[in-house]
């Protein structure tokens, strides 16, 4: 399942997004955003592979917020309704262009572009290096449990051990594949194929009772249906 975002300043921009997302049985359009600024809030708290996204607004312009973005490791599908700029939209890497007014088999044809970038994404590498002070160490994705972090530090609890690295839960999320981990509070992501059992709003995984955060309630739910 894709989630995704859309910000436009225009509602009617964003109810056409909304509608050609429910007939897409792959895609969650999650949350829809004329303020582009509380859509980077809402990033700060909330995953998402995809954000639709509009150039022309008036207090920061796509393009310009599309640089901010990079650093949250999502893709971007750009919405407007002025062709030039659809050649600097791919120079910043953005996976399609829909000029408005779009229909559906555009729309379409731009999230299966998605599809198979996060597919190829997520298959590229099954692990990462963490520098834990004396030693560039290798993870695996598969074998991490969940993460805790402290402040400056983070833990990844392995099935058979746990490692120590100075970094932060915020800049972890940026590299894990969110297809595969999740964020359940502000200082743990959890692995979702280690989850046990998620009983009276707790994630169980072995030994470890791990609480969600009120604020990623929603968002557990909606992965949890996901795999329903």
């Amino acid at each position: 399942m894709i989630r995704a975002i859309a910000i436009d300043d225009e509602p009617n921009a964003l109810r056409v997004i909304e509608n050609h997302a429910a007939q897409v049985p792959f895609l969650q359009l999650v949350e829809t955003f004329t303020d582009p600024f509380k859509a980077l809030k809402f990033l700060e708290e909330n995953s998402a592979h995809l954000i639709f996204l509009d150039i022309n607004m008036p207090d920061i312009s796509g393009l310009e917020l599309s640089s901010i973005l990079n650093e949250k490791n999502v893709l971007v599908i750009f919405t407007t309704a002025f062709s030039e700029y659809a050649l600097e939209s791919y120079d910043l890497d953005a996976v399609d262009y829909l000029l408005k007014p779009f229909e559906f088999t555009r729309f379409h044809s731009a999230l299966l572009k998605v599809r198979k970038r996060l597919n190829s994404s997520n298959h590229a590498t099954n692990f990462f290096f963490v520098n834990t002070g004396s030693e560039q160490r290798k993870m695996r994705y598969e074998d991490i449990q969940y993460i805790e972090g402290s402040g400056n530090y983070v833990t990844y609890h392995l099935s058979s051990e746990k490692v120590l690295v100075r970094s932060t839960i915020k800049q972890v999320r940026a590299y894990l594949p969110s297809a595969e981990f999740i964020q359940v509070q502000r200082s743990y992501i959890v692995a979702l194929s280690h989850i046990d059992v998620i009983r009276d709003n707790h994630i169980h995984i072995g030994q470890a009772r791990i609480s969600i955060g009120p604020k990623y309630k929603e968002q557990v739910k909606s992965v949890v249906n996901d795999f329903s």
